[in-house]
């Protein structure tokens, strides 16, 4: 059976319910969210989260011998011989029927991850984002905000063998006017969502894709709604906080503002209480400063992402005190190094990753390159916190997966061939699961790897080269066609 059959099924599905939706009325359709939200909310059904994944977790009933494979063992690579038995790797061999994989010389190493993208959003698109991850060898993918009623309406498509693996964050917290409400409500409304299912009232969006606190009693208040859906882990704005001010307002103007910086420790304090990490969206030092202070677990975009003026990059400038803070908090930090390229139509908001197929950077001939003294800052601060020990891990925000953001990456020339595999098929995965064993070939790990026909340490171009993907002891040869081109070969926007 093809590999991705259960997943194409679930799409059909999806796609003839989401008709039936546009025919209708907007009411209906928002009878029919509340009541997918309301379940969920109640504890009757499942989480569209990685919890899912946690409950059911490797299935594979098959059970397989990989021989003559070079596996890699975080310094290089090793002839091995593993078996895969219920989905899990081991070296002892298994009772009964065993299948021969013969590797035949191929690369092994650890399926990448996507620690920040917003394209996992929806039952119209989750089939042909899933197959295009898993064409690129990305298995797990990081979502910091989503609309959470689609999100939930996709839970069976995820967090599957057969599919890819995703977190969610559901609605971000904001401040009155913050990022992203203008985002959602006059730029992907219209241009992302209203093609799908059907015109949307303005508004809509607040409390099911962002949700907006201002004062002590509105954490406390909106709490049950902040944690419904049952998210994977919180996401909190941070936008220019340096110009927050006593009445409680943070940013320099309406279109650029977030939470007002004391509000953010109280929701770390409360996310944590309830086991959930707290991702923060920075785009200044200031905004990096307060939400190392506040206790975030990882901050969702290094400084220097998002410069349009010589100004923003003299602001985004991280310190060496500042990369220490944060080493010393244990807080991670998601490069998004193509996420600034591709602008919208409001002033002071970037695409978001809504726009699928969106990925652009220095090769594409669409993109309007800052200049260069702009940008630099961006890599003198990937640099630094690398260079202090901060775990660095890879995401784009919005490239179509985030192999465009590893090539990045690599252009930067800031790490070695193998620093740069190892944080994309190591650090980011046990990123986004860290509860679960992937990210490495030992005994009772997952069965999950992608084959390359050559060596990525020597030549990092090799991670396109991809043969063939076990994922938790399922096969899914026969979803790809050697050699398909992947999706970062090439950068188109909208």
């Amino acid at each position: 059976m093809c590999a991705l059959q259960g997943l194409r099924s679930a799409g059909k599905k999806a796609d003839a319910g989401l008709c039936a939706r546009v025919r209708g009325s907007m009411h209906r359709i928002l009878l029919c969210l509340v009541f997918l939200l309301a379940g969920c909310a109640g504890g009757t059904g499942l989480s569209s989260s990685s919890k899912a994944s946690h409950q059911t977790g490797p299935s594979g009933s098959d059970s397989y011998v990989f021989t003559n494979g070079r596996w890699f063992d975080g310094q290089g690579f090793q002839a091995a011989t593993w078996y895969s038995v219920e989905g899990r790797l081991t070296r002892t061999p298994p009772q009964g029927r065993v299948e021969t994989v013969d590797l035949s010389g191929l690369f092994i190493v650890p399926p990448f991850g996507e620690a920040h993208n917003h394209n996992v959003e929806g039952p119209w698109n989750v089939q042909a984002v899933a197959e295009r991850y898993l064409k690129d060898g990305v298995f797990y993918v990081k979502n910091p905000n989503n609309v959470r009623d689609f999100a939930l309406q996709i839970r069976s498509a995820v967090n599957q063998p057969t599919s890819i693996d995703a977190t969610f964050a559901h609605a971000g917290l904001t401040g009155r006017g913050g990022h992203p409400v203008a985002l959602y409500e006059d730029v992907l409304r219209t241009s992302r969502y209203e093609p799908v299912i059907g015109t949307i009232e303005r508004g809509w969006f607040e409390n099911r894709s962002y949700i907006v606190l201002d004062t002590d009693a509105d954490l406390e208040t909106k709490w049950p709604l902040i944690t419904s859906g049952r998210p994977d882990f919180l996401k909190v704005y941070l936008v220019h906080s340096e110009d927050e001010d006593a009445t409680g307002t943070s940013g320099q103007s309406p279109q650029r503002s977030g939470l007002h910086p004391r509000l953010v420790s109280q929701i770390v304090a409360k996310a944590h209480a309830a086991g959930l990490q707290v991702t923060a969206h920075v785009e200044t030092a200031a905004d990096f400063r307060q939400a190392v202070r506040a206790g975030v677990d990882e901050i969702a975009h290094v400084p220097g992402w998002l410069v349009n003026s010589a100004a923003d990059a003299e602001s985004a400038r991280l310190t060496e005190a500042d990369a220490r803070s944060a080493l010393e908090r244990h807080v991670r930090v998601v490069t998004t190094a193509v996420a600034g390229s591709g602008m919208p139509s409001v002033p002071g908001h970037h695409p978001h990753g809504h726009h699928e197929g969106h990925a652009t950077g220095p090769t594409d001939p669409h993109s309007t390159a800052p200049d260069e003294s702009w940008s630099q800052v961006l890599k003198d601060n990937i640099a630094l916190l690398h260079r202090v020990g901060v775990r660095v891990v890879v995401g784009s925000d919005h490239a179509e997966t985030s192999l465009a953001e590893v090539m990045q990456l690599h252009r930067f020339h800031l790490f070695d061939n193998l620093t740069l595999l190892k944080m994309w098929c190591e650090d980011t995965p046990t990123s986004i699961f860290p509860d679960r064993r992937i990210g490495r070939f030992e005994e009772g790990y997952e069965a999950s790897f992608v084959a390359l026909a050559g060596n990525p340490v020597e030549d990092f171009s090799q991670v396109q080269g991809i043969v063939r993907r076990f994922k938790q002891g399922v096969s899914l040869d026969h979803s790809f066609r050697h050699g398909a081109a992947p999706s970062g070969a090439g950068h188109r926007t909208h």
